[in-house]
C-alpha cells in the first residue's frame, strides 16, 4: 500500500515539473532576423558603384600606418655648441724705450691688445753679435751689401739713436750660440765683428693674451718689421 502511494506521488511530481518546465528552465532568447523585402531590392548602376566607399588594400593600410608613425616621431633637439677658437699667448720683445712706440702703433693698427712689461737687466740678459756703428747710413748700407756678397744674409742695420748705423747679426740668450756665430762670421772674412752683453736700460716686452690663429699670424707678419725682436709663445694665465 505504501509503495503504491509513493509511486502516485512521484508520478504527480513528474507531471508538475513537465507542465511547468518553461518556468523552471527558461529557453534562450530567440534572435529575430530582419525580414527581406524583395520589392525594395534593385541593381546598382556603374556610376552608383563608383561612389560607394572602398576598402583599403593591405599595402595602403601599411603605408597609412607608416605615415602616421613618421608624423608622430619627435626629433631630439640638437644643441648648437659654439665653435671652438684656438687661442694662444705670446711674448714679443725686447724693445727699448725708443722703438717700443713704433711697435705699439703697429699693434694698434691690427686692433690687438697688448700688455706692456718692463724687464730688469738681471731677468733678461742677452748676448749681441754686431759691428759697431759706421760713420753714416750710406757706409752702413754699403758694408751690409758687401757682407751679403760674402753669404751673410741674417743681418740688420740698426736705426736706434744709441747704436745708429751699427750692423747687428742677432741677440742670443745662450752665450754659446753667440760665440759660435762670431766664429763663423770671422771665418767668412767679416771684420770688426764683436760679441757683447746686450743690457740696455728700459727693455720692454709686449704680452698678448688669447690670440686666435688669424691674429697670431698677423702678429708674426708684423715681427718682420722689427728684426731685432723675438716672438715666442708662452703659457696663458
Amino acid at each position: 500500500m505504501k509503495v503504491l502511494a509513493w509511486l502516485l506521488f512521484l508520478a504527480n511530481l513528474g507531471l508538475l515539473v513537465y507542465f511547468n518546465l518553461d518556468h523552471i528552465m527558461p529557453s534562450p532568447p530567440q534572435i529575430k532576423w530582419a525580414e527581406l523585402e524583395p520589392e525594395k531590392m534593385r541593381l546598382l548602376s556603374d556610376a552608383e558603384i563608383q561612389t560607394l566607399p572602398k576598402l583599403a588594400s593591405a599595402s595602403e593600410t601599411h603605408d597609412l600606418e607608416t605615415n602616421n608613425a613618421e608624423t608622430n616621431i619627435q626629433l631630439a633637439p640638437v644643441e648648437n655648441s659654439p665653435a671652438k677658437i684656438a687661442t694662444s699667448c705670446f711674448d714679443w720683445g725686447t724693445f727699448t724705450s725708443v722703438n717700443i712706440e713704433n711697435a705699439k702703433n703697429a699693434v694698434a693698427q691690427l686692433s690687438l691688445d697688448a700688455e706692456v712689461k718692463e724687464h730688469s737687466p738681471q731677468t733678461n740678459k742677452r748676448f749681441w753679435v754686431f759691428i759697431p756703428p759706421l760713420k753714416n747710413a750710406q757706409a752702413a748700407q754699403n758694408y751690409a751689401n758687401a757682407l751679403r756678397n760674402l753669404g751673410v744674409e741674417d743681418l740688420f742695420v740698426v736705426q736706434e739713436p744709441a747704436w745708429k748705423n751699427a750692423i747687428s747679426f742677432g741677440l742670443f740668450e745662450d752665450e754659446t750660440l753667440a760665440q759660435n756665430l762670431l766664429r763663423e762670421l770671422k771665418a767668412k772674412g767679416v771684420k770688426k765683428v764683436e760679441k757683447s752683453l746686450w743690457n740696455p736700460k728700459g727693455q720692454i716686452s709686449l704680452i698678448f693674451n688669447q690670440l686666435n690663429d688669424d691674429e697670431a699670424a698677423a702678429l708674426e707678419g708684423l715681427k718682420a718689421d722689427f728684426p731685432q725682436t723675438k716672438l715666442k709663445k708662452i703659457g696663458c694665465e
